[in-house]
């Protein structure tokens, strides 16, 4: 009987460990988070990872929280400052934590600063393309914030680092003119005389980043993509779109299967593919919640999307009606069966008749068919080639969630729920990373974008700063 009672003793031990952690309040990390960032405590490498720890356990207890983006922003940026203590593996952590942010929280307000400073940990690595891209990203989206001429400033730096000099001038201008920040427009000044001057070349530039270099062990491998590319060619920001959700289940199949949660899973998947490549992901739902059809578009317009993905799953009267087919927007459907499909997903869409007829009105001028109907071809492509499943082709049809969007947008229809073979392979997990894969291959066949990353990418007291203020 001993040891039964030892084992005993040992749970109720460990137990009250484990209550003990999770005993650590969200004021008590913060305040401990602006000990360390202020400066009133000089914390080591050790404390640093305890403290990431922590917070990490807070967030896995509470990850429906108010706060739960601020405590992911001070898990990331608890990452830079390990950068700071000579963590060589804390820019790789760093850039994940930041995505995570990004993809997980597109409402934060966090995302000014988690943009800014992950392209400061790109700059680190050396990715000057990506780190620009986020640097664009907090001046476009981000204007009045207060990380946005620092982003200005770093971004005027890699565009002089990168032989952009007329690019990086013009930065420079801007922020003597506008900036309110003296020491800004000190440095940019500095920096505008030096880029002009004939000595410019042997004269030392500026480090874009303000975090030191940790040394050299195994750096995270990144194929890098030009400036010209990141700025001309590819897409910045993608939007993914859940079909239905909440009290819409979407379609539904035998043995009472829903449309919704396939479409969220694969969703996911792709979201996750993009956003390790270097994209901005955002998804119009995370979550089974109801948004209405034009809420979806009206997202894409707010965030300034680039592409607009609605993800689905079919339905049919017919049970062997199988097969993938990828939609754009058009005035007409091209075919019965396409007006049809489009009627079941445009059901409770929010719009009256008449906003529907002056939307359409306008709609071969306002919307990138063409591009969209190339988007949808890639797509449909790399789908079919990837799975095997029937090819049922790209067509067009007056889809709704398609319509107000001014960017390449298309509707993918991953198969049908109510084919009894079909369903099965929807509801694998193997078989929806296939499909994610595949629709990932068309949109970056389409960009004409080969970027590879390899990196982990496994989706009122504040957390605050990342550097003293």
């Amino acid at each position: 009987m001993r040891p039964c009672y030892l084992w005993t003793i040992l749970l109720l031990f460990t137990g009250l460990l484990t209550g003990c952690a999770t005993t650590i309040s969200y004021n008590d990390l913060a305040n401990r988070h602006y000990d360390y960032t202020s400066g009133e405590k000089q914390a080591t490498l050790e404390e640093w990872h305890t403290l990431i720890t922590e917070l990490e356990h807070h967030l896995r207890s509470d990850t429906d929280s108010q706060t739960a983006d601020e405590t992911q922003y001070a898990i990331a940026s608890s990452w830079v400052w390990c950068i700071k203590a000579g963590d060589t593996e804390a820019p790789k952590r760093a850039i994940s934590a930041f995505r995570r942010l990004i993809y997980t929280y597109p409402d934060s307000k966090q995302l000014p600063p988690a943009h800014y400073w992950l392209a400061q940990c790109y700059t680190l690595i050396g990715d000057t393309a990506r780190a620009a891209h986020h640097y664009q990203i907090v001046i476009d989206r981000y204007a009045e914030s207060d990380v946005a001429a620092n982003a200005k400033l770093a971004l005027g730096r890699t565009y002089a680092d990168e032989g952009y000099e007329t690019r990086a001038e013009t930065l420079y201008v801007e922020i003597i003119e506008t900036a309110k920040q003296k020491e800004i427009v000190n440095t940019a000044t500095e920096e505008l005389e030096t880029l002009k001057s004939p000595q410019k070349t042997s004269t030392p530039q500026p480090k874009p980043v303000v975090v030191p270099k940790p040394p050299k062990t195994h750096p995270e491998k990144v194929t890098h993509g030009s400036l010209t590319q990141e700025f001309g060619l590819s897409a910045k920001t993608i939007v993914i779109d859940a079909g239905h959700g909440g009290k819409d289940p979407g379609g539904i199949g035998a043995n009472n299967l829903f449309e919704k949660p396939i479409a969220l899973s694969i969703s996911k998947k792709v979201g996750a593919i993009l956003t390790a490549k270097g994209y901005t992901v955002l998804l119009t739902r995370d979550s089974d919640r109801y948004i209405p059809l034009k809420e979806r578009t009206a997202y894409a317009t707010r965030n300034k999307a680039d592409l607009f993905l609605s993800i689905h799953a079919n339905a049919s009267g017919n049970p062997k009606a199988h097969g993938i087919e990828t939609y754009y927007l058009d005035v007409t459907s091209t075919d019965k069966e396409s007006e049809l499909i489009a009627a079941r997903e445009n059901a409770n869409s929010g719009y009256s008749i008449q906003e529907l007829e002056s939307l359409l009105k306008g709609l071969i001028i306002e919307s990138k068919s063409e591009d969209s109907h190339r988007l949808a071809t890639h797509v449909q492509r790399a789908l079919v080639t990837a799975t095997g499943a029937a090819d049922r082709g790209v067509k067009h049809a007056r889809f709704v969630v398609l319509i107000g969007t001014r960017v390449p947008a298309i509707l993918i229809e991953t198969g049908f729920i109510t084919n009894p073979t079909e369903s099965k392979k929807l509801t694998s997990d193997a078989y929806q990373q296939k499909l994610a894969d595949a629709i990932v291959r068309g949109v970056e066949k389409f960009l004409g974008n080969t970027l590879q990353i390899s990196t982990n990418t496994n989706p009122n007291h504040k957390f605050f700063a990342v550097t003293k203020r």
